[in-house]
């Protein structure tokens, strides 16, 4: 019988994963996936982690194994996680191109700050006053950029260093002391060990898996290369069903296969929970403030009958949900350290001990201390310069306080249920807070954490699941972030180049970037209101439904309720795939294999998924490419 992975014990030992045939190996994938990733997120506004990983992990464990010398899993692992981290990672040059649209276009000129009209007010460290020619030429590397590119390469090797010593510090805390299980780090371990050990089960139950995840990627994305999809994407929306019984609620089920493979890592119980807080807020708590204008009057107004489920979210979210998601964060966090506060309490303090009297080999705690501290308080040194009059303990404790609770819940969030949302907007609501005046304090802020941190900290887990040493795991990390800033530059170069943005050659910003250019000007020209009520009342409303599940556990019941408040976080259709892959997983596939050999197998079969998820959208890019090259050009 297969057997799962297990945990790295303090006594094995850990090796190196950094060699010649890793970095070759990270260069060659920055040259290739940093721009498929970039040109992907330009048509549909998502990233390639998974395409990328998966074919540069079997491409190079093949190619290797071909000239006799295969790769050892640790350098396999360091290769996988920069990948990962690299092709996850937005460029940071794809704002500042945003930042064009966002001067010149009609939107934003309706908008006065004092009189002004807001795209006046946009800085030239954001981007060039309206009458440079880099407007017509179409480049980042023009001298008039100059100015916005050093603050954009600071702010990102900024963040960069803060993400990457929080990474080591939650590393530590939650993977080597509190031993979190991480379910997904399982999953991406699997597809490592099972393309170096070669198990005749493991590799049998990993090839059904590829099958699986090709199938139902090409019934997903193939169709989209002929111009006829077999699946709507992101979901079937059917919104013009239920209208007329539950107007403004969001129903649909959602086609995105990467979210049918997160449903099958998790328990029935954990991803019902996720659907039951979700169908609270989106369905129940929208249908009852779209029924009568005594709730919130603007979002009654603005809601008519024949709005789909993203124009729904949209401006529900905007009229209702701001505040009270902040809060709901904010309620997380707090019951979190109340519920965990004597395992944080002993881990902080061991980190304490471990920074004053170093004896940690795996990780060097003291540089991640400084490493964080250094780069929150430079971002805000830099911030206070470019955005001077602004509050400067407002910047210090968000860039220092708020972002280590982030970070610490996003860790914590990953490491239990494998899923931490993301957070829409904080900076800006902190900002409504303050008496600031101007535009360029509500689109740029100091380093604030916006959860990356937990993905990086399940990486973290995996160094120890592959056995290798988690230094050599963030050096690959800092290596993958280097290569975004100098590649990325290069790649959104290009891509602008190559045509204007937006236009149909890359949808998805037609549809997003007047959206962002609407929502930035009623943020800083303070038209969305941050109710401090609502907020309050997100906060105790978490608070208390995450503290009954601390209080469940210690009478025997295990009713999952943090579950349930991330499932605030995710639209239904979401939320309902998740639970149809955990259906799946747990009631027919289990059957069919019978419970106790699927518990030993799942996590080759659910790698193997993501895998042919990942092959088959791989070549899809491909050819999607090749198809547009011969219309692109102008000429």
């Amino acid at each position: 019988m297969v057997t799962e992975l297990k945990e790295t014990q303090p006594s094995e030992e850990l090796e190196y994963g950094i060699s010649w045939r890793a970095i070759l190996a990270i260069l060659t994938a920055a040259v290739l996936f940093i721009p498929v990733s970039l040109y992907l997120n330009l048509i549909s506004g998502a990233l390639s982690p998974a395409i990328a990983v998966t074919i540069i992990a079997i491409l190079f464990a093949e190619l290797t194994r071909f000239f006799g010398s295969p790769l050892r899993k640790q350098e396999l692992f360091v290769i996988y996680s920069s990948v990962a981290v690299m092709s996850s990672t937005l460029p940071p040059y794809y704002w500042l191109v945003y930042r064009t649209f966002y001067v010149t276009t009609p939107i934003t000129q309706y908008f006065l700050i004092d009189g002004t009209p807001i795209n006046q007010l946009v800085p030239t460290w954001l981007a060039p006053p309206s009458f440079s020619p880099v407007y017509q030429l179409r480049t980042l590397l023009h001298p008039d950029w100059l100015s916005a590119l050093i603050v954009t390469g600071l702010s990102f090797a900024l963040l960069a260093m803060a993400e990457i010593g929080l990474a080591i510090m939650f590393t530590y805390i939650f993977v080597k002391e509190e031993k979190l299980r991480y379910p997904l780090a399982h999953v991406e371990a699997s597809l490592i060990s099972v393309l170096i050990e070669r198990k005749e089960q493991q590799m049998s139950i990993y090839i059904l898996g590829i099958l699986t995840g090709v199938i139902y990627a090409f019934m997903t994305y193939a169709g989209f290369l002929f111009g006829v999809p077999l699946l709507p994407i992101p979901w079937f929306d059917l919104v013009w069903l239920t209208e007329k019984y539950i107007p403004g609620a969001l129903v649909g089920i959602a086609t995105d296969p990467f979210t049918l493979g997160l449903g099958m890592v998790l328990p029935i119980k954990i991803a019902a929970s996720t659907l039951i807080g979700s169908t609270a807020i989106w369905i129940v708590a929208n249908t009852i403030f779209t029924s009568s204008p005594d709730f919130f009057p603007l979002w009654f107004s603005e809601y008519y009958r024949g709005m789909t489920i993203g124009s729904i979210y949209q401006r529900s979210f905007q009229r209702i949900w701001i505040s009270p998601q902040f809060g709901f964060i904010m309620g997380i966090a707090i019951a979190l350290i109340l519920a965990y506060r004597k395992t944080f309490s002993r881990s902080l303090r061991l980190f304490a001990s471990a920074v004053i009297k170093p004896r940690e080999a795996d990780l060097p705690l003291r540089f991640s201390l400084f490493l964080f501290l250094f780069a929150s308080l430079g971002s805000v040194v830099l911030f206070m310069v470019l955005v001077p009059g602004f509050p400067m303990w407002v910047a210090l404790l968000t860039s220092v306080g708020l972002s280590f609770f982030i970070a610490m819940v996003a860790a914590r969030s990953l490491g239990e249920v494998g899923y931490f949302p993301a957070i829409p907007w904080p900076w800006q609501v902190i900002v409504y807070f303050t008496p600031y005046k101007g535009y360029a304090g509500w689109v740029y802020s100091p380093y604030i954490n916006l959860g990356y941190t937990g993905y990086l900290t399940q990486l973290g887990k995996v160094s120890y699941l592959t056995s290798t040493r988690p230094t050599h795991y963030f050096i690959g990390v800092a290596a993958a972030f280097t290569l975004v800033g100098i590649i990325g530059l290069i790649a959104m170069d290009f891509f602008w180049r190559l045509s204007p943005i937006p236009s149909n050659v890359y949808p998805i910003t037609m549809i997003y970037w007047p959206i962002f250019a609407t929502n930035d000007s009623l943020f800083a020209t303070r038209q969305i209101a941050v109710i401090p009520e609502h907020l309050g009342i997100g906060a105790l409303s978490a608070l208390g439904l995450v503290s009954l599940e601390a209080f469940f556990q210690r009478i025997g019941l295990a009713l999952p309720t943090f579950p349930l408040v991330l499932g605030f976080f995710i639209l239904p259709p979401y939320a309902l795939t998740i639970l149809i892959g955990s259906l799946l997983a747990n009631l027919v596939i289990s059957r069919s294999f019978g419970r106790e050999r699927w518990e030993s197998v799942k996590n080759f079969f659910i790698a193997g998924f993501f895998s042919g998820l990942g092959i088959t959208v791989g070549i899809g890019i491909s050819f999607t490419l090749l198809s547009k090259a011969s219309w692109i050009w102008p000429w």
